[in-house]
């Protein structure tokens, strides 16, 4: 039993694992990651009606719960433990935080209602995918005659191919800002293929396609800089899930399978790798369950926590998913075998919205300017 969460929390998340065990096994998975499916929208119209995740940290007044950042956590957790992919990381933790962040009461009241009731799928392209801001030149936006029209080239979207609405992080005269597309007319989408098959990631090449202006040019800042942070914490929590379930499935196997005569789990290096798995694991938990309440109360730099808080659960999974595979041996490797999926998804989130290294840089650089 987690102390840190209350009955509640506690039966929420249960009923979210008994939901993904039932509705998105390992099958499904597999599924999806050929293709889009029926399926996948059916599930994810379930998720966001019957167990409410879409609206979960949405107010009241456009059909959310009013939930916070922590039961947010719970849903990302058990998201990683069953893999899925489907839109609740681009549509509610960055496309539905960035409206409500926005201020924008009036594209708030035109999105968030079909949002909350999985009737609309969303994204947000960010400039160089976060934090890596490598090679990739940010989109621009420019004002004419009817209006903003947005160009430039957006890379590894999350679900970018097959968003209902996107919205982008662009350069203007008055600094960045935030835009909704509002046509297809200029706009190609191509989804590029990645290590991670369970997750979709896309290229936006826009030709001045026509856009929406959320809150004032160049005041997007301190909203990008907020729901990249909440993404950051999103992946941590997935990660959490996914590492739990490559523990859960690695000691139940160390205990039936039998080599020399005895489960291999009774051997000491046995021992110790699940024992440090455990910790790893335990440690990255306690890491995101403080990084929601954080966001919630605001005790502590976000960003900066957020940064941390990555970079440790993330580098666990990949730990993790990587002892994994050892443990179970050369089936570890095979296509048919789950380890494989958790390995390449711990890769992918070590490296989607900064790298390790692009983290510990700007935890360096703040650190170094508190310090004067």
């Amino acid at each position: 039993m987690d102390p840190t969460l209350d009955d509640a929390q506690r039966a929420y998340q249960e009923s979210l694992r008994q939901f993904f065990q039932s509705k998105w096994p390992e099958s499904s998975v597999r599924a999806s990651m050929e293709a889009r499916t029926e399926e996948e929208t059916r599930v994810w119209r379930q998720l966001a009606q019957q167990l409410g995740v879409a609206g979960l940290t949405l107010p009241e007044e456009v059909g959310g719960s009013g939930s916070t950042q922590i039961e947010a956590m719970l849903v990302l957790e058990e998201m990683g433990r069953a893999l899925y992919g489907g839109p609740y990381l681009a549509t509610v933790v960055l496309a539905a935080n960035a409206l409500m962040l926005s201020g924008d009461g009036a594209a708030g009241k035109e999105y968030l209602p079909a949002i909350v009731a999985g009737e609309l799928t969303a994204t947000l392209a960010f400039a160089g995918n976060g934090r890596d801001r490598s090679n990739a030149p940010t989109p621009t936006a420019r004002r004419t005659a009817g209006g903003w029209v947005v160009a430039g080239t957006a890379h590894r979207v999350i679900d970018g191919a097959s968003a209902d609405r996107i919205l982008v992080e662009a350069d203007t005269d008055e600094g960045r800002s935030l835009f909704v597309l509002e046509s297809e007319d200029g706009l190609v989408r191509r989804q590029v293929e990645t290590m991670d098959q369970t997750r979709r990631l896309a290229r936006l090449e826009m030709t001045d396609v026509p856009a929406r202006l959320l809150c004032a040019a160049g005041e997007a800042a301190g909203v990008l800089d907020r729901v990249r942070a909440l993404a950051c914490l999103a992946l941590a929590a997935e990660a959490v899930g996914g590492a739990a379930r490559c523990v859960q499935e690695t000691v139940a196997y160390a205990k039936v399978r039998h080599q020399f005569g005895r489960p291999i789990g009774s051997f000491q290096a046995v021992k110790h790798r699940c024992a440090e798995m455990q910790v790893r694991l335990e440690t990255a938990t306690a890491a995101v369950r403080h990084g929601a309440r954080v966001a919630v109360d605001g005790s502590e730099d976000l960003a900066l926590l957020a940064s941390v808080v990555k970079v440790h659960a993330a580098e666990s999974y990949f730990r993790t998913a990587a002892d994994t595979i050892q443990l179970f041996g050369g089936i570890g490797f095979t296509w048919e075998h789950f380890a494989h999926l958790h390995f390449k998804r711990a890769k992918a989130t070590e490296l989607m919205f900064g790298s390790p290294r692009d983290h510990r840089r700007a935890i360096a650089n703040t650190v170094l300017a508190v310090r004067g």
